[in-house]
């Protein structure tokens, strides 16, 4: 219960209360006995001066000898209160009492009485007026009793006798404790109404407190959605205010806080490249879609960090990148894949390293083109080496003129212009195959029928053909097939792949050619019984200076350009090319154009 602010609240105003109700009864019954004692003091001072006033006989030198006088005065003319006893002693040795209110006393020694203090006698026999209080026990009941010795002088400055005088004070104290009772009381009766103030203030305060605690609350669990009522001006209502204030810039920070993760979120799992990220004891964080296919993480597992940047690549273990600071680059491979890792530390709020950020690039493409850059210049220069050096030294031969035959002169000649012309076509080639990868070809397309211009290449091949005893068998269709292409980029298409059909067909090999429509596309297929492509080599056929048998291409007069501009030319005009093919069986290549309509427009 006391764990409540309101319950605290009221217990500490509880006990201010009592404290000071305490304090105000204490102060207040003290005063009230103090201001009866004094009152009782005075009176008693103001009775014994009205006695030795009205009687001559205690003005006198010889109380001795005026003690009957003296006892009748007392007897006929004091006034004595139902509280009061008087006694007059005289000062003898024996401190005799002369004359008492209570006749029972008289003639004995003040010593001998159980009424009168004997030391306050002895002191007042010193001059001054004593007094006291004292504590009587009669049957179980206690009185208290104001005693008050007062030296008589004669005109000598002798004292003959003291008036003592008693006050029983049972009075006083009745007053005292009814006060002291009615003081409680009101204690009491104000102790219940703070209780119940306090109850109801407590809950002014508190109720406001609760109602922050509650919103709290509800905020700590995501709805940012509260706001409190504000119901006073004072600093609950200030609090009330700030809370509301306090809400809604929390709203603002946490959407642009929201905004800012989603944007993070969605850049990472949409960048291309792999990004994961792992804390100092090897925990992950973070990883990405793109990085976890890189990696092969499996979402519902536990990733042992230290394990799977070790296995990728020692440089990679925590224990090394420490040496390292955290930071570098490194090269690896991945599943026949090659990636570029760069990675470097995050700090926390106290600026310390809180852990290791990894940026996975995959650069196969880079590095397949690269390794295609520094073939193609090698193919390029050793394409050209072999024309070159043929030509200088038959050159060189001719220059020096030792050749007297002009059949061997004409020979030479001959070689250099084969090799010259070879030179021509690579180059040539070359510049026609850059034109159409870097989009610089002006196409002149218009609507043809592919196996109308199949038949003209075909005949312009008809000599080498019967040449080598090779049969073709040509198959179109009757329907009319229309494409929009270029025509002499077709032409040459066609007259690329029959070349290689009819070079790599042996002599009386069997060449079949079909032409017909399928659905929306135009199919060419062009067939032979030759030496065939091995699986290793077929990926590879429409890349550059790319020969299935180097020294056999050379021979035929190849420049290893021609398949990997057919392609080039079809993928222009969207078109696509296929080949299957068996080793000592034949190779079968399919083109598939897209047909279009007499009458179209086309951009």
């Amino acid at each position: 219960m006391f764990k409540s602010i309101r319950w605290r609240f009221i217990t500490i105003y509880l006990l201010l209360i009592f404290l000071a109700m305490s304090i105000i009864g204490f102060y207040l019954t003290n005063q009230l006995e103090k201001i009866q004692l004094d009152s009782i003091t005075q009176s008693m001072k103001g009775h014994i001066s009205s006695i030795l006033a009205s009687s001559t006989a205690l003005q006198s030198k010889d109380w001795a000898n005026q003690a009957e006088d003296i006892r009748e005065m007392v007897e006929k003319n004091v006034q004595i209160g139902y509280d009061e006893n008087l006694y007059i002693i005289i000062n003898t040795d024996d401190k005799r009492i002369i004359a008492s209110s209570i006749s029972s006393v008289v003639s004995l020694s003040a010593f001998e009485s159980n009424r009168i203090n004997n030391l306050l006698v002895l002191e007042a026999l010193k001059g001054e007026i004593v007094e006291t209080i004292t504590s009587v026990s009669y049957d179980g009941v206690t009185e208290k009793i104001k005693h008050m010795a007062y030296p008589v002088k004669n005109n000598d400055g002798i004292i003959e006798g003291i008036i003592y005088l008693t006050y029983k004070l049972d009075a006083v104290y009745a007053i005292v404790e009814d006060t002291t009772f009615m003081l409680t009381r009101a204690t009491i009766l104000a102790l219940f109404v703070t209780v119940i103030l306090g109850f109801f203030l407590a809950n002014s305060i508190t109720g406001p407190i609760k109602d922050v605690t509650r919103k709290a609350s509800e905020m700590s669990k995501g709805n940012f959605d509260q706001s409190v009522e504000v119901m006073s001006n004072d600093e609950i209502g200030q609090l009330a205010i700030m809370f509301n204030f306090l809400t809604q810039e929390l709203k603002k920070n946490i959407s642009k806080v929201y905004q800012e993760k989603s944007k993070m979120e969605t850049t990472f799992n949409y960048m291309a490249d792999g990004v994961i990220t792992f804390n100092l004891d090897g925990s992950m964080i973070h990883a990405n879609p793109v990085a976890r296919k890189i990696l092969d993480i499996d979402e519902t597992l536990e990733i042992d960090g230290e394990k799977l940047l070790s296995g990728i690549d020692y440089q990679l273990s925590l224990m090394v990148l420490k040496e390292y600071h955290y930071t570098g680059r490194t090269m690896v491979n991945i599943n026949d894949y090659i990636y570029n890792i760069n990675y470097a530390p995050f700090r926390n709020e106290v600026d310390e390293i809180g852990g290791v950020i990894f940026v996975i690039q995959d650069i196969t493409e880079q590095q397949k083109l690269e390794n295609m850059r520094k073939e193609f210049v090698a193919n390029v220069s050793h394409e050209l080496k072999t024309p070159i050096t043929t030509i200088k030294s038959y050159t060189e031969t001719l220059l020096e003129g030792d050749i007297d035959s002009k059949e061997t002169v004409q020979s030479f000649l001959k070689v250099i212009n084969n090799e010259s012309e070879r030179m021509s076509r690579l180059v040539g080639d070359l510049l026609r195959l850059s034109r159409i990868e870097y989009n610089q070809t002006d196409w002149n397309k218009v609507i043809i029928n592919p196996c109308e211009v199949l038949v003209e290449v075909l005949e312009k091949f008809s000599l080498v053909i019967s040449e080598k005893n090779q049969t073709v068998a040509f198959e179109s269709v009757d329907e009319h097939i229309d494409v929009l292409f270029d025509k002499d980029g077709l032409e040459q298409v066609f007259q690329n792949i029959i070349s290689n059909a009819v070079k790599y067909t042996p002599e009386e090999g069997f060449i079949k050619i079909n032409c017909y429509k399928n659905e929306n596309n135009a199919i060419v297929c062009i067939k032979d019984n030759g030496i065939g492509i091995s699986d290793e080599h077929r990926g590879r056929i429409f890349d550059r200076f790319y020969r299935v048998d180097q020294a056999r291409s050379r021979d035929n007069g190849g420049t290893g350009l021609g398949l990997a501009i057919v392609k080039r030319i079809l993928e222009a005009h969207h078109a696509t090319i296929e080949v299957d093919s068996v080793v000592d069986e034949g190779t079968e290549f399919r083109i598939i154009i897209p047909t279009v309509h007499r009458g179209e427009e086309y951009a």
